[in-house]
């Protein structure tokens, strides 16, 4: 628990330093509780006692003025009890509300934290995990840790000061009554924590590798439903889905049992105890009379401290659920702070903004960290403003690699990558705001086209002359002239409503909207007919000398406009020509 406990606020961050004033107002309002306590069982004692022999009440008649008679006690002693309760009640209100809205910073906090810090993840400690990891960490394990470890252990310090002082409230009005209780609320809570405690622990751990699992599940299943379902295996994916279902609904209704439970043993302890306090009298041959004062107020107690103590042990059973979730939390902050620190100090030496002259590769190596096989293996080419290169290979000869590397994702083992004459990691910023990057799958949110091609860009901040103008020079404009809204039109999850033609134009267009000078395409192409292909084809013919452009083809054909092209094998150059040149190179080898 003590190792639980600093995983905790370790994800606090900074807010742990607001600790100290919660524990102050807790204190506060387990001190208005404890007034409230006392007066409810001076009030009931009144009810049934017509002598008023208590010291505090004669000094409260002759400061207040007020006469002896029992009526006139139970007016006053009727309006301090609302008074009273009328401050608790605004301050428990306020203290809830604070309580609420520490938690939910925590989790607007990590999901800020995490979110930022994944997307500045090394693309090699990325590609690493699932991204349905990332997606269930971000939403449901910040929330988690915000609604069911903060706030219940918040809690948990406000219920436990509570009833420390209700305890030493009761020790004073009856040690034997107060033994009793004790004896029994101790045996009820060893009896439910040892039953418990490992269990509800188990259930947090497999309740979020279910969860997490479903999210992977649907999110596969989404994704690929019309490769899956021309295969026909959606069936697949539901029984996948309805397994892992049934497991989390396991498993969470355990958990959910476990914690019911609580609220009926505590119910069965305070009978237990009235029972026995009663008994205690008969056996000990006391006057059944002289436990109406203790029964009222050992009553009014009961009354608040079952219900405080079982918020207490809820808590401390959802701390036990959600040991797994902070671990899970306090493994992934403590790395990516330490990442986030080196990101950092790189960011904070970048110079300032400097247009494309050069790229420069020499003797360039890099591999896996789990492979012992270079990917890339001694690459060096030049590229110049203005000029087009093109790459081939077969698959796995390391052209998608080689273009990761150039890009930074990938930090090379061996050689080095130039940016204008300089280092190529201390210009990184420099260098990916000059280059548009086309894949294969082009990049589209489900929002408006033209949201999608000033990408990043605050909806009433695009500015539509530009937005136009790319439209133009990507040959767009007929295509947005068609449609009924225009470019207002909603281009659908992943661009489902255009075709392949049109979203690598969107991208494009979205490449000269944001002035980008270098274009990278890695098997832009590939997925198109022979029709829409040739336009690209044509596009980039245009876009020769305007832009600096590299390509990544199977097929020969698309590189005709290219200056010089690559062929790769076993990540490593072994021709290099223009198109005329590969192509006599290639007619040669057969």
């Amino acid at each position: 628990m003590q190792l639980f406990l600093k995983q905790v606020i370790y994800l606090l961050g900074q807010d742990k330093n607001k600790l100290p004033f919660l524990f102050i107002i807790f204190l506060i309002a387990s001190g208005l509780d404890l007034i409230g306590i006392g007066l409810i069982g001076t009030y009931v004692v009144l009810l049934a006692d017509v002598k008023i022999s208590s010291e505090i009440f004669v000094k409260l008649v002759r400061i207040f003025e007020i006469g002896s008679e029992k009526e006139q006690i139970l007016l006053l002693t009727g309006y301090a009890l609302i008074a009273v309760f009328l401050v608790k009640t605004i301050f428990s209100i306020w203290i809830n509300r604070i309580i609420i809205r520490f938690s939910a910073k925590q989790h607007v906090r990590l999901t800020s934290f995490l979110m930022s810090s994944f997307q500045s993840l090394s693309y090699v400690d990325y590609i690493k995990r699932n991204s349905a990891e990332y997606v269930y960490s971000i939403h449901h394990l910040s929330s988690q840790y915000a609604n069911h470890v903060v706030s219940p252990l918040l809690r948990m310090v406000s219920d436990g000061i509570l009833i420390f002082g209700v305890i030493i409230f009761l020790a004073v009005q009856s040690p034997v009554g107060l033994g009793i209780l004790v004896v029994l609320v101790l045996v009820m809570i060893l009896f439910y924590d040892t039953l418990f405690r490992k269990k509800m622990a188990f259930y947090g751990e497999q309740c979020n590798l279910a969860s997490e699992t479903i999210l992977k599940v649907v999110s596969e299943a989404i994704e690929g439903l019309k490769e899956i379902r021309i295969l026909g295996k959606e069936n697949y994916f539901h029984k996948k889905l309805m397994k892992t279902s049934n497991e989390l609904m396991f498993f969470s209704i355990k958990s959910s049992v476990v914690q019911v439970s609580l609220r009926y043993l505590l119910e069965l302890t305070m009978i237990t105890f009235v029972v026995a306090l009663v008994l205690s009298a008969v056996l000990l041959e006391n006057s059944i009379d002289s436990l109406y004062s203790d029964l009222g107020v050992f009553g009014v107690a009961c009354l608040r401290l079952f219900p405080t103590v079982n918020t207490f042990m809820q808590g401390l059973t959802q701390m036990r659920y959600g040991k797994d979730t902070v671990l899970r939390l306090f493994n992934d902050v403590n790395r990516l702070q330490k990442l986030d620190m080196k990101t950092s100090d790189v960011l904070r030496i970048l110079p300032k903004h400097e247009k494309f002259k050069s790229l420069r590769l020499k003797n360039l190596c890099f591999f896996y960290p789990q492979s012992k096989t270079n990917i890339i293996d001694d690459i060096s080419f030049d590229l110049k403003e203005g000029e087009s290169i093109g790459f081939i290979g077969a698959s796995g000869s390391g052209k998608t690699t080689l273009l990761d590397t150039v890009l930074g994702l990938f930090v090379p083992q061996g050689g080095s990558i130039e940016f204008n004459g300089s280092v190529l990691s201390k210009h990184l910023s420099e260098w990916r705001d000059q280059v548009a990057y086309i894949p294969q799958q082009v990049f589209l949110i489900d929002d408006s086209l033209r949201c999608n091609i000033a990408l990043g860009v605050i909806e009433n901040e695009i500015d539509d002359i530009k937005l136009d103008e790319s439209l133009h020079r990507a040959r767009l404009t007929n295509v947005v002239q068609s449609l009924p809204d225009g470019v207002e039109t909603i281009v659908g999850e992943r661009g489902i409503r255009f075709s392949g033609g049109q979203c690598q134009r969107i991208a494009l267009a979205r490449a000269f909207y944001h002035d980008r000078s270098v274009l990278i395409m890695d098997e832009a192409t590939s997925a198109l007919d022979n029709e829409t292909e040739q336009e690209i084809i044509n596009e980039m013919e245009l876009l020769k000398g305007e832009i600096t452009i590299i390509v990544i083809a199977h097929n020969l054909k698309t590189l005709k406009h290219c200056h010089r092209i690559y062929e790769l094998q076993n990540g490593r150059i072994i021709g290099m020509g223009s198109y005329n040149e590969i192509i006599d190179l290639k007619a040669s080898q057969m």
